[in-house]
């Protein structure tokens, strides 16, 4: 696991794709440990690999979140998916490397699941979002409520990931052309554009960042310390909390979204495509056929149901 992860390291993959296989590796490992697997990985099988996969499909867990919060997990159907692709690759890397001389997961089939629907925020889930900061800026709380809201407002605007987010420099920002510089999937570089409006409410958070501010993140703690992806998260849960929104999602629900209203708008897949700085047309289009399904609703609202236009009641 060490040498798998130093190769991803020296082919330059980004900090986040090391964390995604150390995190999913550390878990395969513990569940080796709890069965007594053999150390050496040339006695591992196809059985044993499954074993785990159907564990790591089926668990559900709790865990303590941000201000001491508790959060329920059950895992999804395309977890166990994950986690196959994951060993699958850390195995053709072994074996590539001549530390083994054929996978134990060469022998499994393991079906690819179907996408999860695309299921934006709702405009009233925004609005309590916003009214939390709003709330925030005129109790006391300006710095964070200032903060938070051109953090959300940015996520929607730009389209934002998570750790693309998080590791925004000033110098990454440029007010006047209302552009941010972002690296995203494969430390590829991008330009992400936002409204005015955006524009007015980081250029607020500015102002009160330079009281606090001990770096060059834009996003900074209380402590002016820069702001963290686990941080964030941690934020966006306790938002969703506070502003009484039980659906689920996380954070990333956000770019999903910003790219449904984008392609409202636009009404352009491939417009959407750079916009999102997709490599190809396949996640896109997976937005188009949500924004349909959408449109497939309405229309049945608006005349198209066939039961009212048989006649029949």
């Amino acid at each position: 696991m060490e040498g798998f992860l130093f190769s991803l390291q020296a082919e330059g993959r980004a900090a986040s794709t090391y964390e995604y296989y150390e995190k999913l590796l550390r878990h395969f490992l513990y569940y080796a440990k709890s069965q007594d697997w053999p150390d050496e990985l040339d006695l591992l099988d196809a059985k044993q690999i499954r074993q785990f996969l159907s564990w790591v499909g089926s668990r559900s867990f709790e865990y303590i979140a941000g201000n001491n919060g508790h959060r329920f997990i059950k895992a999804k159907p395309s977890t166990a998916y994950r986690y196959f692709k994951g060993l699958r690759r850390l195995f053709n890397w072994g074996v590539n490397e001549g530390l083994l001389e054929e996978s134990p997961v060469k022998e499994i089939h393991f079906k690819t699941p179907p996408p999860p629907p695309i299921d934006p925020y709702g405009l009233e889930d925004l609005k309590r979002f916003l009214a939390v900061c709003e709330l925030d800026i005129k109790s006391g709380a300006r710095f964070t409520g200032l903060r938070n809201k051109a953090m959300l407002l940015l996520f929607l605007d730009s389209g934002l990931r998570l750790s693309e987010q998080a590791h925004v420099r000033l110098e990454d920002l440029n007010l006047e052309q209302r552009l941010v510089r972002v690296v995203g999937k494969g430390n590829k570089a991008g330009i992400c554009p936002f409204s005015a409006k955006t524009a007015k409410a980081i250029w607020l958070y500015l102002l009160e960042r330079k009281r606090r501010a001990k770096c060059d993140a834009l996003w900074v703690t209380e402590e002016g310390r820069p702001l963290t992806v686990a941080g964030i998260s941690s934020w966006f849960t306790r938002l969703k909390k506070r502003a009484g929104v039980n659906s689920p999602g996380r954070l990333h629900r956000l770019r999903h979204t910003s790219a449904l209203q984008y392609l409202r708008r636009a009404k352009d897949s491939f417009l959407l495509q750079l916009f999102l700085r997709h490599e190809d047309l396949t996640m896109s289009r997976r937005y188009t056929q949500g924004l349909k399904q959408e449109e497939a609703i309405e229309a049945h609202r608006h005349g198209a149901s066939p039961v009212e236009g048989l006649g029949l009641s």
